[in-house]
């Protein structure tokens, strides 16, 4: 189109913008679209990008009405998230919605499709990357169809263990006879090592086969005590990443980096010219932010229906020491100095205030799914799957770390926190598949937050998680005082969790919580803990106080359905829990047990619970609208 057709379309989308005022304004998408047509229903724009722009420029002239943009089929390739600012959204009336046309199914992905692919005489698909050949991409996930691919590991299942840790604690250990073998590509080698509710990931530095020792670059552990390798236990469990002679089993995939060449041993049935293979661009999908210098927040901006995928997550520096719930130190960094947040989520919300994910999904990401971090008011997580995450699955509030004018964010700017956001009717599943250490759905330092009828299942630690205080007794007569109250955790299904590290549960707390309830909800199938510390249907950490717990149903727990460790003042009541014998229901860990308030909980042997009982609780808890699970359906295609 020459320059003067380009004017001419100008003029027409300036006019349609000008009418479109008074009666609302809708925008069409689609990928087979042109950024250069109207946006019209048979005139698409082709980007969600170019449609922001012409939605700000409504929202420019002040709204008047809703702004709708309409987002068709298909799938829309990003190398970078999408960005969107307080120039973006709505006003205290008005909306700004993008929604999937009726009965369509858009995706926002971060990912690149890798093809070129050739089949070696022994199987293999391999193919060249030329941008990771020159340097220029590096990436750790790979996904295969609808699925995350193992990157080569040993052993291909499970764990191994080590036989005695080094005289330091913290560099090397010596590993069992014929668990390990000299590797050509070393220096590319990750080592994944399990502390009880955490993970590192370092790089090796050598094996040495005649003293069976394995030694890592740098260290293994953040700097705190509990850290070390062997302060769980004196075999702690391990296994290895990335050479390229683990690639040994099928859904096993390995890039070299210094050659660019990417090999995929396939699944029985794949062929290279039926299975879409992606490897993520961008680590994030779509950043909602708004002004913090002037306070102003991105309001009233919606997405529904719309699925975001492919992201990518690196540990910085190559170097990954697990704190909880993919919290973590880097070097440099001394015990109880500070820490690091959870890195940003694949769709991240700061200062937003009444926005909202509804009936769409959140999978194959590197990092965590969906963030309501610091300043989000009034936002919702609604009907949403969020599955296949290398980390935190959907996270509300923040952490300890921010600082304000030399103080903690929390004591001299309570006023910032995260407040009135709703995660209602959700579907979390398949959560830490990098960083073991996450969980489902956590709630850090955070005002009023409601967490109902969602459900959590598959996931490696702790289901739900909320409140970010720890209290030490010695320390300070009463836990300390943050914005956390009025957390509301209620009729959630909480199931397989705990399923890799320890000192967890499906519902874990901390800190002191006024106006806060854990009531209603169905928790199940928790394995006994493999670490020092046991797992729990709740585990209420150091601190908890001011909760009331009612009306839960626990089973399937392999210790104690109730454990407080340092806890402060709470009533439990009206709650049924399976006990098998030598159990106790409730465990007080360093816990003076006037402070819990215990009133007609009813105790029952293993498989004693009537079945009527069991299937009320499962019809009463989890998401109520039949959408998600047909999301979740239709996911799995």
């Amino acid at each position: 189109m020459n320059e003067a057709g380009n004017w001419m379309v100008r003029i027409l989308i300036v006019g349609c913008l000008c009418s479109s005022l008074a009666r609302g304004a809708e925008f069409h998408v689609s990928p087979a679209g042109d950024d250069r047509a109207a946006g019209a229903s048979q005139q698409p724009f082709a980007s969600i990008g170019r449609a922001q722009q012409a939605v700000r420029q409504l929202t420019a002239q002040g709204l008047k009405s809703d702004i709708t943009v309409i987002v068709h089929g298909g799938t829309y390739r990003i190398d970078r998230p999408l960005q969107f600012g307080p120039d973006d959204g709505g006003n205290a009336q008005f909306r700004v919605v993008y929604r999937a046309a009726d009965g369509q199914w858009p995706v926002v992905s971060g990912g690149q499709v890798i093809d070129g692919w050739k089949v070696t005489p022994e199987g293999i698909w391999e193919t060249t990357v030329p941008d990771a050949k020159s340097g220029k991409w590096r990436f750790r996930q790979l996904y295969v169809g609808d699925r995350r691919a193992v990157r080569a590991r040993h052993p291909n299942q499970g764990f191994l263990r080590a036989e005695k840790v080094g005289a330091d604690r913290r560099t090397n250990f010596q590993y069992a006879a014929g668990d390990l073998r000299q590797v050509h590509d070393l220096d590319r080698t990750e080592l994944v090592f399990l502390h009880d509710w955490s993970i590192s990931r370092v790089p090796v530095q050598s094996i040495d086969e005649t003293s069976r020792t394995l030694t890592v670059r740098g260290q293994i552990g953040g700097p705190a005590s509990w850290a070390v390798m062997d302060w769980f236990e004196k075999q702690p469990r391990y296994f290895m990443e990335n050479s390229r002679e683990f690639l040994d089993a099928a859904g096993e995939w390995h890039l070299d980096e210094a050659t660019g060449v990417l090999r995929y041993w396939p699944m029985v049935g794949e062929t290279p010219d039926g299975v879409t293979i992606i490897a993520p661009r961008a680590d994030r999908l779509l950043v909602m932010r708004g002004d913090v210098d002037s306070q102003r927040p991105v309001k009233n901006l919606h997405f529904i229906g719309i699925g975001f995928e492919h992201s990518g997550w690196s540990p910085p520096g190559g170097i990954y020491w697990g704190r909880q719930a993919c919290t973590y130190w880097t070097a440099g960094m001394a015990e109880g100095v500070g820490h690091l947040e959870a890195d940003p989520a694949a769709v991240q919300l700061d200062l937003a205030e009444n926005c909202s994910f509804q009936d769409g999904s959140i999978q194959h990401v590197g990092a965590s799914g969906l963030w309501f971090a610091r300043g989000c008011r009034e936002c919702r997580a609604v009907g949403t799957v969020v599955d296949d995450v290398g980390g935190n699955g959907i996270m509300v509030g923040e952490g300890q770390t921010r600082q304000v004018g030399q103080e903690p964010w929390w004591r001299v700017a309570a006023e910032q926190a995260a407040a009135r956001n709703q995660i209602t009717d959700c579907l979390v599943q398949h959560c830490g598949q990098e960083l073991f250490g996450a969980v489902g759905i956590w709630v850090g330092l955070a005002g009023p937050t409601t967490i109902a009828n969602n459900e959590v299942r598959q996931v490696p630690y702790t289901g739900v998680s909320v409140g970010w205080m720890w209290w030490n007794p010695a320390n300070r007569p009463e836990p300390e005082m943050t914005p956390n109250e009025e957390t509301q955790v209620l009729d959630n299904h909480l199931h397989h969790v705990m399923q890799v590290l320890s000192d967890g549960g499906g519902i874990y707390a901390l800190g002191s919580q006024p106006g806060s309830a854990l009531r209603g909800n169905l928790i199940h199938d928790a394995p006994a803990n493999v670490g020092r510390a046991e797992s729990n249907g709740m585990f209420l950490d150091q601190g908890t106080g001011h909760f009331l717990v009612e009306q839960n149903v626990i089973y399937r727990i392999d210790r104690s359905p109730l454990r407080f460790h340092n806890g402060w003042v709470n009533t439990v009541q009206h709650n049924l829990l399976e006990v098998a014998d030598g159990v106790p229901a409730v465990r007080y860990n360093d816990t003076k047990q006037e402070r819990i308030t215990l009133e007609d909980n009813q105790v029952v042997q293993p498989g004693k619970i009537p079945a009527d009982v069991l299937e009320e609780a499962r019809r009463r808890t989890g998401p109520r609208t039949p959408h998600t699970e047909r999301i979740a359906k239709w996911l799995e295609r």
